[in-house]
């Protein structure tokens, strides 16, 4: 048939039996992640484990710098592409295809598109040969090296330039799709923005997903170098929606080409940005790789990060682990000053207990932990249990004078409550606000009787 393309045949594993058509515009994923075209709860396979092209009529396999590795015809792909041949086989975990040639297809077994199979959690994958014991034993069992890291950092390249988050499948019904303008006011339905930097001995990745049920998704991490993590989500609410959608209302932005691809970086090196908007019907998608990004690109990729930042307090990622210890122990610091002092002023101990949340939000990301991070836990429960005994002995006080209806005792031990608890956010000190307002209103009403 003139317009016949090659399929995938599932020969073993769990979707055996199944066909996946091959075509241009895409590529075709398969992995244990939901996102991929061709989805497998296995737990050998890494999340986003090959990718399967159409280049001039010929499939493709590019393995994505998977833990343990991808066979052709029983022989590790490594980090380069390699074309493959109608027969040839291809093992991926607990799955076993093998390439049919263009029209060798039977219709009634043929899947277009993403395979209906449930996905097992997924985890962030950089393929840096970490993993639990069950991929090493399989990759022990399969005699699978994984190379170097100069290897990884080539086969993340791959991953940065083949596909993008919420990519649609590449069997999808074939539709043009214009892209967004400016006379476009459509709602914002979902957009992607990834992030890399990737050498021979460090991957540092940073995507955003927001998705139609109006959450965003935040994952991060730096390996092996500063070896950081962070997966984060939050539901935006309107107002931020709002702000989010506003940073995509560039007229600029829109005029951008698909693809920017250059040789300006050194080698070994891979920089790109890859950012994807959907609004309404209409998809618009761009990409820079190696490359300086246009102007309009950068903006919005900084004002999407710092977006990010604001909403999930995800900014600690702009500094360094050495940078945040040294925060955190200044901090920790300030907070013994303050607990030392607690019997000098009697917002002290709040202000001791702020200071620890602060030295234990600058290790957020910082891993392993440094072990100093435990001490500052006990200090803050020390200090925390600390103020609710002295609170609940003040707020006896405050009862006490409002059952004798001695107002001037009253208004003088709430005034104690709300510097126990400055801070204006906790629940305390706007109740002991309210009672001191509502004191002071009796105490006046007192007064002006006893002068008529």
């Amino acid at each position: 048939m003139e317009n016949a393309k090659p399929e995938l045949l599932i020969v073993a594993g769990p979707l055996k039996g199944q066909r996946f058509v091959v075509s241009a515009g895409g590529g075709m994923r398969l992995g244990r992640s939901s996102t991929c075209e061709i989805s497998i709860p296995d737990p050998s396979l890494s999340r986003n484990h090959c990718l399967f092209e159409l280049r001039n009529g010929a499939v493709w396999v590019t393995d994505l710098a998977s833990a343990n590795g991808t066979l052709v015809n029983e022989e590790t792909l490594g980090a380069n592409s390699r074309k493959l041949n109608p027969g040839d086989t291809l093992t991926a975990g607990d799955t076993t295809l093998q390439v049919m040639a263009a029209g060798n297809s039977d219709d009634s077994a043929t899947v277009v598109g993403r395979a209906a199979v449930s996905n097992a959690a997924d985890e962030l994958d950089l393929g840096l040969g970490g993993g639990n014991d069950g991929d090493k034993n399989a990759a022990e069992r399969k005699g699978i090296g994984r190379g170097v890291l100069w290897g990884i950092a080539a086969a993340v390249a791959l991953v940065a330039v083949s596909f993008i988050l919420l990519s649609p499948s590449p069997e999808a019904p074939k539709k043009t799709v214009a892209p967004v303008d400016k006379t476009d006011d459509s709602t914002l339905i979902a957009f992607s923005f990834e992030r890399v930097d990737a050498s021979t001995s460090r991957i540092y990745r940073y995507s955003m997903e927001y998705s139609p049920d109006g959450s965003l998704h935040v994952e991060y991490a730096d390996v092996p170098g500063e070896n950081r993590h962070l997966s984060r989500t939050v539901k935006l609410s309107p107002a931020a929606l709002k702000r989010l959608a506003d940073i995509f209302a560039s007229e600029a932005l829109y005029g951008l080409e698909r693809e920017y691809v250059g040789s300006g970086i050194s080698a070994g090196i891979l920089k790109s940005r890859k950012l994807k908007i959907v609004r309404g019907a209409r998809v618009f998608e761009t990409s820079v790789e190696n490359t300086e990004p246009p102007d309009s690109l950068r903006s919005v990729c900084e004002s999407l990060e710092a977006f990010a930042q604001n909403e999930l307090g995800a900014w600690a990622l702009q500094h360094t682990s050495g940078e945040l210890q040294v925060m955190s122990a200044d901090a920790a610091r300030l907070g013994d000053s303050k607990w030392s002092e607690r019997d000098v002023q009697y917002g002290n101990i709040s202000d001791a207990i702020k200071a620890y949340d602060k030295a234990l939000m600058y290790l957020d990301t910082v891993n392993p932990k440094p072990a100093e991070y435990e001490e500052v836990l006990g200090k803050r429960k020390t200090a925390k249990e600390e103020l609710d005994r002295r609170y609940r002995d003040q707020r006896f006080l405050v009862d006490q004078a409002i059952n004798m209806q001695d107002w001037t005792a009253a208004q003088r031990n709430l005034r104690v409550l709300c510097d126990m608890v400055p801070d204006e956010r906790d629940p305390r000190h706007a109740e002991a606000t309210a009672k001191l307002l509502d004191v002071e209103a009796r105490q006046k009403q007192k007064k002006k009787g006893s002068a008529k």
